[in-house]
């Protein structure tokens, strides 16, 4: 997603919550930078793409880090720059490699539009109906000699200037004569459409550019990565995200009686440097205060929007392991499930309750710490959430009553 800050120097475009309701515009697109220079704290990432822009020398790239830290709105805001809306449909192609992972769409969709041939130039488009100015058939077949009469040759003056104009206005891009495929999530992607993915990469190098997007670059085969240039995005500090969520909300009408500091830094809190998640957040939050104004905000009505879990039932859980029973471990972590929390956000919270939790020695930390990163991969592959939260804590389980042992002899 998306790292959504801009300069102060930049003005958010003014909508009221009405406007935008009518619109129906999510407000991660609706605020997602347009250009580069609209992104912030990824400095030497913009540079490196600004300097790109004004040389027209492209390598292709391989962008990771941390969701919502900006890695797809960088791509897009770098193919705006490049060349004129009318030309994006043409030179971009986009995919999501979560829907469109296998050897197939390789195969056939991403060489199919990587082998196409383009021009250095922009190639004015003549609308179905219209005459061309050379005179040549239309999308219809007619043309200009046969068809121009009396004030037809008017309109078609003003269609010349129309298009004269549209040129002028497209010279201003970049224009570079190459594509570019966004592939985002590209570490969902199989080993085996990678590899033919590495092919395509160096049979069409010369008219097509690779964007790569993922958060796990680990997970990018070693070929495929030497081939792109690496960028690292970095997870958004609070300081930075509290500025743009602040500028949103005064945008979209909510003031500061309804949304205090205090509620603000919650929203952070809860996000983790997540973009995305904070905006989705705050609107969640506006549409909250729609309806009922006079609703109290607090940080267990943000957990339940954005889906976590509260502090309270991460208590409760930990303290079923307290009580050193399998029985009552096992009924806390079928409730836990039952009641449709996301585990791998409830294993987050319950390693910074193990962290600093006094009951475990350092070498029980050390091995919880290890279980729960390999039941968030697992989680990852599609294993089931209730055995991974189960076998984290019947460790849990072990290790409390290992340090409770070794209490009692010293």
């Amino acid at each position: 997603m998306t790292s959504m800050e801009i300069d102060s120097s930049y003005n958010i475009p003014a909508a009221s919550s009405s406007s935008s309701t009518a619109d129906g515009t999510p407000w991660v697109e609706r605020y997602r930078p347009k250009t580069l220079k609209d992104v912030s704290h990824q400095t030497e990432v913009v540079q490196t793409l600004q300097n790109a822009v004004q040389t027209g020398r492209l390598p292709h790239l391989l962008l990771y880090g941390p969701p919502g830290s900006g890695k797809t709105s960088v791509a897009l805001a770098l193919c705006k720059e490049l060349w004129h809306p009318s030309q994006l449909k043409r030179r971009v192609l986009e995919l999501n490699a979560s829907d469109e992972r296998g050897i197939s769409v390789v195969r056939e969709k991403i060489k199919q539009f990587a082998s196409l041939s383009v021009g250095s130039g922009a190639v004015p488009v003549v609308p179905p109906g219209k005459k061309s100015k050379t005179g040549k058939n239309d999308f219809f077949g007619t043309t200009k000699e046969n068809t121009i009469n009396g004030g037809e040759e008017q309109q078609q003056q003003q269609q010349d200037t129309a298009d004269t104009g549209m040129e002028v206005e497209e010279r201003k891009y970049p224009n570079p004569p190459f594509k570019i495929i966004i592939l985002d999530e590209a570490d969902t992607v199989t080993p085996d459409a990678q590899a033919a993915l590495r092919r395509i990469i160096e049979a069409h190098s010369r008219i097509t550019r690779f964007i790569l997007i993922c958060n796990y670059v680990t997970r990018i085969i070693e070929p495929l990565a030497s081939r792109c240039a690496k960028f690292r995005f970095q997870a958004l500090p609070s300081s930075s995200m509290k500025e743009r969520l602040t500028s949103i909300a005064r945008a979209e009408g909510i003031t500061d009686q309804q949304l205090s500091g205090k509620q603000m830094d919650d929203i952070l809190n809860i996000s983790g440097g997540d973009m995305r998640r904070a905006v989705t957040s705050l609107q969640s939050v506006q549409a909250l205060l729609a309806g009922d104004p006079k609703m109290e905000i607090n940080e267990a009505t943000l957990a339940e929007l954005s889906g976590q879990p509260p502090n309270h039932v991460v208590q409760t859980l930990y303290q079923s392991l307290l009580d050193m029973k399998f029985e009552t471990m096992r009924n806390a972590v079928k409730r836990v499930v039952a009641d449709g929390y996301s585990v791998q956000m409830l294993l987050t919270k319950l390693l910074d309750k193990i962290t600093d939790s006094e009951d475990l020695d350092e070498l029980g930390k050390a091995r919880l710490a290890i279980r729960i990163a390999e039941a968030e991969d697992r989680m990852n592959d599609g294993a089931d959430e209730e055995l991974q939260l189960m076998t984290v804590c019947g460790l849990a389980l072990e290790c409390l009553q290992s340090a409770q042992r070794k209490r009692e002899m010293s």
